[in-house]
């Protein structure tokens, strides 16, 4: 059931894969202690994805490590200046408070002499949390990635891993490992020693926004500047891969400004109608 939910593959909408995944990765689920309480018992400030283990953060930086390997080889065609490397890798790792950054340096060093487009690449990798909690670790690592597959079939050490890279990031790529989707920041060690002398980015507030969550064409718009909307409101449908998604209010407001109109289109998280201040 493991490996079925890892192998499907969702873009585009909401879905509950996430919670399936941690739910039969349970051992109370497994062994049949399982009550109408589960999900309250386990989960009573609610899922927010999967929380990482030093063995899971382990796997996912020494797997995300290897991926960025092979992404640099594949954009010089195979060839590598050098079997190995190292990065700094910034995993999002989710506290009480909100999700910090688990940071992981990890070198990897290439079995071979060329990448394999096509097939298996087997590295050697050694993984050190800066956070002092997890232990570091050395292991061999088998990755199967195919050229224009999202599936990464993967031979660790404590077992088979699948990982789905999803998309490129400015810093690194998304990815869902173990049903969660994964922001990862990959760095050369001297470009994470920089980056500590930049100012943080001010994240954008989204609860006064209506974003698009997928490219698509707006099939229709249901509100104008100055309207009075209550919370979970239609705003406007968006069509993608021919299914209509209504688009809802987040919160009540004023309707600041509409930035679409039907028939126009839209990229992902596109900004389509903006609330007034509260």
């Amino acid at each position: 059931m493991n490996h079925a939910l890892d192998q499907y593959l969702i873009k585009g909408v909401t879905h509950n894969i996430p919670l399936l995944r941690d739910v039969v990765s349970s051992s109370d689920f497994a062994s049949g202690r399982i009550t109408t309480a589960f999900l309250d018992d386990h989960y009573p400030h609610g899922f927010k994805g999967h929380k990482l283990t030093s063995e899971t953060a382990e796997q996912l930086a020494t797997a995300s490590a290897a991926l960025q390997f092979i992404r640099q080889a594949r954009e010089s065609y195979t060839h590598v200046a050098s079997r190995s490397a190292s990065y700094v890798l910034l995993l999002p790792q989710l506290q009480p408070d909100g999700v910090h950054k688990l940071e992981a340096r990890v070198t990897l060093t290439l079995d071979s002499e060329t990448v394999s487009l096509q097939g298996a690449n087997t590295f050697t990798v050694s993984t050190e949390f800066t956070n002092g909690e997890y232990a570091s670790t050395t292991n061999t690592l088998k990755v199967v990635w195919d050229v224009d597959m999202p599936f990464v079939e993967i031979k660790h050490a404590s077992g088979d891993l699948t990982v789905q890279f999803l998309d490129p990031l400015p810093l690194g790529f998304r990815v869902q490992f173990l049903g969660t989707k994964f922001d990862i920041d990959v760095l050369l060690p001297r470009q994470r020693e920089l980056m500590r002398f930049m100012k943080e980015r001010e994240r954008l507030d989204t609860s006064k926004l209506v974003l698009s969550p997928m490219p698509g064409t707006i099939v229709s718009v249901a509100v104008k500047p100055g309207d009075v909307v209550a919370e979970g409101a239609e705003v406007a449908v968006v069509e993608a891969m021919k299914m209509q998604n209504v688009l809802r209010a987040p919160r009540a407001g004023t309707v600041k400004a509409v930035h679409v109109q039907p028939g126009s289109t839209v990229s992902g998280d596109d900004i389509m109608v903006e609330l007034e201040d509260e």
